[in-house]
């Protein structure tokens, strides 16, 4: 008895004008976050930042790493950040950021 042709995982693309079914699915990359804003984390201590706050005395800023990436932070965390960035220029790895917090 001879087995019948199973078709690819291209040939079932194709016929499904693009989706295959059954597949491993991947979580959307802002689930569970259903904000209509910019969502903006400080890398030091993980509070979220309001654009507004950019440009107040008390408010938050940009450090930037030599690659010319810009990383938000608090005002008041300005050398943990400055630490951070700095441990990423030198090591080359991404910047280790705390996690956010609302």
């Amino acid at each position: 008895m001879k087995r019948e042709k199973r078709t690819t995982k291209k040939e079932r693309k194709a016929a499904s004008g693009g989706v295959v079914q059954g597949g491993p699915r991947k979580a959307a990359p802002n689930a569970g976050h259903q904000h209509e804003h910019e969502h903006i984390h400080c890398i030091a201590c993980g509070k979220h930042l309001d654009p507004n706050d950019f440009g107040e005395a008390s408010g938050a800023t940009f450090y930037r790493c030599q690659h010319g990436s810009d990383f938000p932070h608090c005002v008041g965390c300005a050398a943990r950040a400055k630490q951070l960035v700095d441990e990423h220029d030198r090591t080359g790895r991404p910047v280790q950021k705390v996690a956010a917090f609302h």
